[in-house]
């Protein structure tokens, strides 16, 4: 890369991005609330304004101090909101509006949502940064097993590498195409530094090799998503991969919600510049978020996505558990984090 002469608009919007993300993250827990909290009324205010349905279910008052009085919206009613009302208006700064087919990866409640050149942009460069905080280095080879890889002749699809997208060479594998252990004699022949994958498919398939003793790839880290990551993969990853598990926590709808802490297993941080998130009883009252000398509670995880105008989802119940902190107690970082996720998927 050549810097400044040489440098895409696109890859100075993506390194600015990940800048923010990445100061955000670390400005602390009274600044992120903070600055959650402007994005949370402005989002209201455009919804109560322009969107008939949103303004009918939330009334016209704004009252940032009760927003944990607004409705949860539920899988149900997701899906209703999106096949009946389509794509919601969005700010004109927003750009385009895309209807995101249905694949493989997607529930049942959001198949089909919508969103905007902004919200795909941020949701991408949130991505991006998660490389830097990981210490990975986002040039080097990059394989992803995945069931929602369009089907291709041969063994992968080849991306190459790209300096707007800030990617090096992606080789991408569709799960259903091959037994396990063609997936692992593929993965031990190419040697890719990293790989994205479900976690539970990929400890079965590792399982399954052990077993017959085959030849297992080198990997420096597995970019798990989806199911929850398990300390038995992390443990089978370590000893017989020489890898680390980087699990990140996502929903379809609205990107990432929360990342593997860089020094610690048993923490995500959530990703405040992205989405805010809440946990809630069964009765849906707000647990609030433990500090370091409370023991945490789990509950149900509600997602707010502070980006996504064009299928709004405001305190979207995910279906998934776990429990919040005020802060990461695995680095110490003052930022919220995510503990004992389930992903019910």
């Amino acid at each position: 890369m050549i810097w400044p002469n040489e440098i895409s608009g696109a890859s100075a919007q993506r390194t600015v991005d990940a800048h923010a993300f990445l100061t955000l993250e670390h400005s602390g827990f009274d600044t992120i609330t903070q600055w959650q909290q402007q994005r949370q009324i402005a989002l209201l205010e455009w919804l109560i304004k322009q969107v008939p349905w949103w303004r009918d279910r939330l009334g016209t008052g704004i009252d940032i101090l009760r927003w944990h009085e607004l409705p949860i919206l539920s899988r149900l009613e997701l899906r209703k909101m999106v096949a009946l009302q389509g794509a919601a208006s969005v700010p004109a700064e927003h750009g385009t509006i895309t209807s995101m087919p249905p694949n493989a990866m997607q529930t049942a409640a959001s198949r089909g949502f919508y969103l905007s050149e902004f919200a795909q942009r941020l949701i991408s460069h949130a991505y991006y940064a998660d490389h830097q905080r990981q210490g990975r280095n986002p040039y080097a080879t990059h394989a992803c097993i995945a069931d929602d890889v369009p089907l291709h002749d041969g063994d992968h699809v080849i991306i190459p590498p790209s300096q707007i997208h800030g990617c090096g060479v992606q080789a991408l594998r569709n799960l259903d195409l091959f037994s396990k252990a063609q997936h692992i004699k593929w993965l031990s022949h190419h040697k890719p530094s990293y790989l994205t994958v479900q976690p539970d498919w990929f400890e079965v398939a590792l399982v399954h090799a052990f077993a017959r003793s085959d030849a297992l790839p080198e990997i420096r880290q597995i970019l798990s998503y989806g199911a929850t990551a398990t300390d038995s993969l992390r443990r089978k990853a370590r000893q017989w991969l020489g890898a680390t598990v980087r699990h990140r926590y996502s929903c379809p709808e609205c990107g990432p919600l929360a990342f593997q802490c860089p020094r610690s297993d048993a923490y995500l941080h959530v990703a405040v510049g992205n989405a805010l998130l809440e946990v809630v009883e069964e009765s849906g009252q707000v647990k609030p978020p433990a500090t370091s000398t409370e023991s945490p509670s789990t509950g149900r995880i509600l997602v707010t996505a502070l980006h996504q105008y064009a299928t709004p989802l405001i305190r979207y119940d995910t279906g998934d558990t776990g429990a919040l902190h005020a802060g990461c107690p695995g680095c110490g970082l003052d930022v919220p984090a995510l503990s004992v996720l389930r992903q019910n998927v």
